[in-house]
């Protein structure tokens, strides 16, 4: 996100939080961050892709941190698991974000309902990959209902702990708490069967929230557009375009490695930020995060 759209992005989430989303129009938005019609719809189509961009780039905070977390660390770790558990809750508390989801999801507004349940199932898609590497491979049939279980008991922990203080480190703590009834959890739904939820769930759900599934040729050919097309128009510099190579090469290989791509993304954002095609990058990113976990 460059500097204008996330000094847009900046300004209505203030006034979000100030007046509600429901109550926030485009004007108001223009009017607060000082800039022309053209200028936001430059950057956004609509007040749903702006708060789209706001909840994305919470996101991408959480993945680039949780992808640091790994670095030399045991991914079985529940206590790591714990510490990237709790970043996204610990972002959402800081910009107030979760004030904005609980809104959304009591309104009206049918299409940011599915908005807000479409970054959702992105958060307990990778909580469900991430029990199933710390619980065993025993547990993927029943890893998301595991992760629906865990961020309920997460979201009504912070909740009684923000009525009487919510600390920072209060996150970690009850991350770890719920972790240790994971182990629990994770023992019924394997040995007891005690799953509710229809194992056909997730992809009826994914259809009715319009989520295409990313695919590797998808991917190939926004990173060959960047270095073709858009070069011609703004020159790469040479980290970027450096990046841009190293991830298509790796995707072109018949077994693209995971560990590469993550180890690939924080960087290559970064060498695009503020630059002309820096939404490109963060698109290509985005679907490259969603691809990696859809293989692992």
């Amino acid at each position: 996100m460059n500097k204008r759209k996330r000094s847009i992005a900046e300004h209505s989430l203030a006034l979000f939080l100030e007046k509600g989303v429901q109550n926030t129009s485009v004007q108001d938005i223009i009017d607060r961050a000082g800039i022309s019609k053209g200028t936001f719809y430059n950057h956004f189509s609509s007040k749903t892709d702006c708060i789209n961009a706001i909840l994305e780039q919470i996101r991408h905070e959480a993945e680039l941190s949780r992808s640091k977390m790994l670095s030399g660390r045991d991914a079985k770790d529940p206590d790591l698991l714990a510490e990237q558990i709790a970043v996204l809750s610990a972002l959402r508390e800081k910009r107030g974000i979760n004030a904005i989801l609980e809104e959304i999801l009591h309104s009206g507004d049918e299409e940011l309902k599915r908005l807000v349940l479409r970054h959702r199932i992105l958060e307990l898609e990778w909580l469900a990959e991430r029990l199933a590497e710390v619980y065993g491979e025993e547990l993927r049939p029943h890893a998301f209902e595991g992760a629906v279980l865990a961020y309920g008991m997460l979201h009504h922990l912070l909740f009684f702990l923000k009525m009487t203080g919510l600390r920072e480190r209060d996150f970690k703590r009850a991350a770890s708490a719920v972790l240790h009834y994971m182990g629990f959890v994770a023992q019924a739904l394997i040995r007891h069967g005690t799953d509710v939820l229809d194992t056909d769930l997730l992809p009826t759900l994914n259809l009715h929230l319009n989520r295409e599934p990313v695919m590797k040729a998808d991917i190939v050919m926004m990173l060959d557009k960047l270095l073709r097309e858009r070069a011609q128009e703004s020159p790469l510099s040479g980290p970027q375009a450096d990046l841009a190579r190293a991830l298509l090469a790796e995707l072109e290989r018949e077994q693209p490695g995971e560990a590469v791509i993550r180890a690939l993304l924080g960087p290559f954002t970064e060498a695009f930020a503020d630059s002309p095609h820096a939404a490109e990058a963060r698109h290509i990113s985005a679907a490259l995060w969603r691809y990696v976990r859809r293989r692992t």
